[in-house]
């Protein structure tokens, strides 16, 4: 049981070290290849690439704060509840993949972004979706995971809650019994 744990905190790890290593190489790609060079469309104007960078959190929110609030809000705060989620991961029994993934896109994600904050006050976004009806702000990889991990709470939810609550049928034959 203790080796099957800490094998799958060594791929959460390892998943972990990877995904943020992409997220900062795609950062960088982005930043030599399309600075300056406007919207490329790759897909029609469903996906684009356009090269921005934004001081603040999820469509600039914050961005024009001041220095001292800005660093407390966008740094500090984020490294102290991931910090404190990886604490509580790692020490937790449960053995649980899902649990683990949940772990790994968000602190793949939350660590990139500040890796950009904490070096470069800014983070560096590439990519934009327009869907017609709506569109995506600019965003990253380290949001993609991000976006991922509420993705998966969401199911896990559902697939949990589903297996606890019993169909009607099921509780009406149980209270009859």
């Amino acid at each position: 049981m203790f080796l099957k744990r800490v094998s799958r905190l060594a791929v959460s790890v390892l998943s972990i070290v990877l995904l943020i290593a992409l997220d900062q190489i795609t950062k960088k790609i982005a930043q030599a290849s399309l600075m300056g060079k406007g919207t490329i469309p790759v897909i029609d104007d469903f996906f684009m690439l356009v090269y921005a960078t934004n001081r603040g959190g999820f469509l600039s929110f914050g961005s024009g704060a001041d220095s001292l609030l800005w660093w407390m809000f966008f740094v500090v705060l984020p490294l102290v509840v991931l910090i404190a989620f990886s604490i509580y991961v790692v020490t937790k029994k449960k053995d649980d993949w899902f649990y683990l993934s949940f772990w790994v896109f968000v602190i793949s994600g939350g660590v990139g972004n500040l890796i950009d904050r904490i070096f470069y006050g800014e983070v560096i976004d590439f990519m934009h979706m327009n869907f017609g009806i709506f569109q995506t702000g600019v965003f990253n990889v380290a949001d993609l995971y991000l976006n991922v991990f509420a993705f998966l709470v969401v199911l896990i939810y559902l697939i949990r809650f589903n297996k606890e609550e019993p169909a009607p049928a099921e509780k009406r034959q149980a209270e009859e019994k």
